[in-house]
């Protein structure tokens, strides 16, 4: 811990699952962190399913082992404004009992429905509010088409954030696109910090690539990766499109889908593209293995539809990525991944996904894939998204700023 840094107690809100992955990678990564730095945090979800007694006990022995006091409480879906009303108005009540019980000072709120919490037990218990924004979810649901703009749903979630940003002590956006929209340019209160990568655990896989290169029988094979969701804001089509095209220039290029989606799903965008079976991969592996499947590629993708919630948004694997040293494909208008590739030259990056703008881009991925120097730049470049030198510190610092003797005479949420 730096000498300046006091160590903090902090309630973190979560309303996913444990057993989600992303809770594992941008949750539970970052407060080990911060446990090892000497903070004393409890994380509470919301499990989608009852847990039995001896699954929680484990569960709780596992997030103990890494320095977090865990708990646990029931999601409910449906009917679902309800039910994330119930949700809310739950959670509230159960925060404020641990804040008091455990007498933590911050409510580190992981999105919109943990700070409507927030908001709520804020007359129940005295806590410091670190609004953890992610993303800007009202807009997310419009672009994604389940809600209309203006709508009920949609106006609530915009209460929620405005009122949350108001009240809040400190708060994090994981973009600078979307710090320029949610603040002023001299809110000092806010802290950009994007979804960060485990680079020491992507690195420590490199001597692999031999390995599990003939393993997956790719040792005379150039290898495009792609790893995580191949459904919903990621533009399968269009990636299975780019390959396609791809390969026209480098027969040999192979495309490796790492991935829980449905393979069938998946095949049939290779099949749509007439991709050959020996020319693509699809499996999926442990969270701890995928440092060793990066290694073996040359190259990775990631297509995102481009709309303007998308301004937020920072997918963890391009951390990953970089930390292979790959070379990244992507489209504009994604966080700042783009301005992030571009200032290290470090990827190809597409103005649209248009057929001759996907042409550009396998010319450009071809004359890529094997430049040493370029590979050096995306090492460079994930250092910017770094858990242990980016994430975790920011963190850290936030709690020392919104616990710190100057905040401690402002209102508190």
């Amino acid at each position: 811990m730096n000498a300046a840094e006091q160590p903090s107690s902090a309630l973190y809100v979560c309303y996913l699952g444990l057993d989600d992955p992303l809770v594992h990678s941008q949750v539970v990564a970052y407060i080990h962190g911060l446990a090892r730095r000497g903070h004393r945090v409890h994380l509470l979800t919301f499990e989608t399913g009852r847990l039995t007694r001896a699954r929680r006990r484990r569960l709780r022995s596992d997030m103990a082992a890494l320095g977090i006091a865990w708990h646990g409480t029931l999601y409910h879906k449906r009917p679902s404004l309800p039910a994330t009303a119930w949700d809310v108005l739950r959670g509230a009540v159960l925060a404020a009992w641990l804040i008091r019980r455990h007498r933590l000072d911050i409510f580190h709120a992981r999105s919109h429905m943990p700070a409507a919490m927030a908001l709520i037990a804020a007359p129940l218990a005295p806590f410091a509010l670190l609004f953890d924004i992610r993303g800007i979810l009202g807009e997310e649901y419009v672009d994604a088409g389940i809600w209309r703009r203006g709508s009920l749903p949609f106006r609530l979630i915009k209460r929620v954030e405005r009122l949350a940003i108001d009240r809040a002590g400190g708060a994090v956006v994981l973009t600078h696109r979307v710090r320029d929209v949610l603040f002023a340019n001299d809110d000092d209160r806010v802290t950009v910090i994007p979804c960060c990568a485990d680079l020491e655990l992507v690195r420590s896989q490199e001597h692999l690539r031999k390995e599990t290169r003939r393993r997956l029988g790719l040792e005379q094979r150039s290898v495009l990766i792609y790893v995580g969701k191949f459904t919903g804001w990621y533009l399968q089509r269009e990636m299975v499109q780019f390959f396609a095209r791809a390969r026209e220039a480098a027969p040999d290029l192979h495309f490796l889908v790492l991935s829980q989606s449905d393979p069938a799903l998946i095949s049939e965008e290779f099949a749509r593209f007439d991709v050959p079976d020996d020319a693509r991969t699809i499996t999926r592996v442990a969270p701890e293995q995928i440092g060793a499947y990066l290694a073996a590629a040359d190259a990775a993708i990631a297509f995102i539809k481009p709309c303007y919630s998308k301004i937020s948004s920072s997918p963890t694997k391009i951390g990953e990525y970089l930390a292979a040293g790959l070379t990244v494909v992507t489209g504009r208008g994604i966080g700042d991944v783009d301005a992030l590739l571009e200032q290290y030259d470090c990827g190809v990056v597409l103005d649209s996904f248009e057929a001759e703008h996907l042409d550009v881009g396998a010319t450009l991925l071809q004359q890529r894939m094997g430049d040493t120097a370029r590979r050096e730049r995306s090492l460079q470049a994930a250092q910017e998204l770094s858990l242990t030198d980016v994430g975790v510190p920011r963190y850290a610092a936030l709690y020392a700023q919104i616990t710190s003797p100057v905040c401690a005479g402002t209102p508190r949420a």
